[in-house]
C-alpha cells in the first residue's frame, strides 16, 4: 500500500506544489497558513495557487507563492466559462507542477487537479469525481467534545502527507502599497481624517442566514460613536449598497460610509481600523488577518469551526438545535431564528468584553 506520510517529505528539491483553492473570500484567506507552514519545512519547494477572481487579491505578493493563477469569473453567472479554465490550464501544464493538492472537492476543481500535468494528485477520499486524484486522503476525526477549526482541518492534509505536526501559523496576506494613498484620499472623502480612529462595520452577508438586521446595526453604530472615542465606517460592495443605506438612515448618529472597494482597497481600510464588527463572512476573516480584533456575529454557521483565526476576537451566537446547517436557507422556521435572535445588548455586551481584552477601552467623558 502507498503510504501517503512519505510524499511531501520525497519531493525532490525545488518541487513545485500546486494548491487548488476555488470559491469564497474567507476560504482563500484560511489556506494562507498552510502555505506558510509549508515553506518553514521546506522551503526549497515552490508553492503556487490557483484561485477565482477577485479572491486573487488576497494573496498579492505573498512571500510563501513563486505564483498566484486566477481563473476568471462571470459576475453574471457567478462561475468560470469553459473557454477560461482552458486557458489557466494552459498556463498551469506550462509549469509542469510534482505534486497538486485540491482544497476545494467540488466537480470544476476535478478536473481541474486531473488535468493539471501534476505526477501526484491529492484530494479527500469522499470527494466527488474521486477518480481524478491518485493520492486519496481519509482524516481521523477530532476527539470527542474538541471541533476543528478550518484551518486545523485543512492543515491535517499536509500532516498526512509528511508535514510534522508544529504550531500552525496565522492567516498572512498584505496589503498593496500602491493603493495607499488611494484609500487615504477615499477616507478622507469619506470624513475620516489620518489622525481619527475608527471601527469598521460590515452588516452584509451573502446569506440571509447570516446576516443581521439593519436596525441591529444602527444601534450597535450609535453606540459605538456615542460611548466609545471611534468614528464607525460602514463599508460594503456597490452590490450592498442598499444595505449600508438602510443602516445609516436608522442611525440618530452619522457614520462614515465607503462603498464599492476592491478587495485590495479594503485591506487597507482594515488595516488602520482599530475595531471590526461583522456577520461570518469573508470581510470578518480578512479582518482578522490583519489582526484587528473582531467581533464576528454568527447565525447558521458552526463558530468553533469558522471563527476568527488567532487574532483577539469576540463570538456572538445564540444557541438552536438546528445549528449548525448548510445556511443557503433556513429548512425549521419561517425567518432565521439564529441570527434574528441577537439583541443588540449581546452585541453591546460583546464589544465591551472585546475592546477589554484588546486593551481599546475608551469611554467618552
Amino acid at each position: 500500500m502507498k503510504n501517503n506520510a512519505r510524499l511531501l517529505p520525497e519531493l525532490a528539491s525545488g518541487a513545485k506544489v500546486l494548491f487548488i483553492r476555488l470559491r469564497s473570500l474567507g476560504d482563500t484567506i484560511l489556506s494562507t497558513p498552510l502555505f506558510t507552514a509549508l515553506k518553514a519545512w521546506r522551503p526549497d519547494l515552490q508553492l503556487a495557487v490557483l484561485v477565482e477572481t477577485p479572491y486573487n487579491q488576497v494573496l498579492f505578493q505573498n512571500p510563501d507563492l513563486f505564483s498566484v493563477f486566477h481563473l476568471p469569473v462571470d459576475n453574471t453567472k457567478q462561475r468560470s466559462s469553459l473557454w477560461a479554465r482552458w486557458q489557466i490550464l494552459k498556463k498551469v501544464r506550462q509549469e509542469r507542477f510534482d505534486c497538486c493538492i485540491n482544497l476545494h472537492g467540488g466537480s470544476t476543481s476535478a478536473w481541474l487537479t486531473l488535468m493539471s500535468g501534476a505526477c501526484h494528485r491529492v484530494g479527500l477520499h469522499s470527494f466527488r469525481n474521486s477518480f481524478c486524484y491518485n493520492v486519496r486522503l481519509r482524516l481521523p476525526t477530532a476527539s470527542p467534545g474538541i471541533h476543528w477549526h478550518s484551518v486545523r482541518h485543512q492543515i491535517e492534509w499536509l500532516h498526512q502527507l509528511g508535514l510534522p505536526v508544529a504550531l500552525i501559523p496565522p492567516s498572512r496576506i498584505v496589503p498593496d502599497v500602491r493603493l495607499k494613498s488611494k484609500v487615504q484620499n477615499r477616507l478622507k472623502q469619506a470624513g475620516v481624517s489620518s489622525t481619527q480612529s475608527y471601527c469598521v462595520s460590515h452588516p452584509s452577508c451573502r446569506f440571509y442566514t447570516k446576516e443581521w438586521t439593519d436596525s441591529g446595526f444602527a444601534e450597535i453604530t450609535d453606540y459605538i460613536q456615542d460611548r466609545h472615542d471611534y468614528v464607525t465606517l460602514l463599508v460594503g460592495t456597490l452590490s450592498e449598497e442598499s444595505k449600508i443605506r438602510r443602516v445609516t438612515r436608522l442611525c440618530r448618529t452619522q457614520p462614515a460610509t465607503i462603498f464599492g472597494l476592491t478587495i485590495s482597497e479594503l485591506m487597507w481600510v482594515l488595516s488602520r481600523a482599530k475595531l471590526f464588527i461583522g456577520n461570518d463572512s469573508g470581510p470578518t476573516h480578512l479582518a482578522a488577518a490583519l489582526g484587528v480584533p473582531t467581533l464576528a456575529l454568527f447565525g447558521s454557521s458552526d463558530s468553533r469551526v469558522w471563527h476568527p483565526w488567532q487574532v483577539t476576537y469576540e463570538i456572538v451566537q445564540n444557541s438552536f438545535e438546528c445549528n449548525p446547517c448548510p445556511g443557503y436557507r433556513c429548512l425549521v422556521y419561517d425567518e432565521p431564528r439564529c441570527i434574528l435572535s441577537i439583541t443588540p445588548a449581546q452585541v453591546k455586551e460583546g464589544v465591551e468584553r472585546l475592546l477589554d481584552r484588546a486593551g481599546l477601552t475608551v469611554v467618552r467623558s
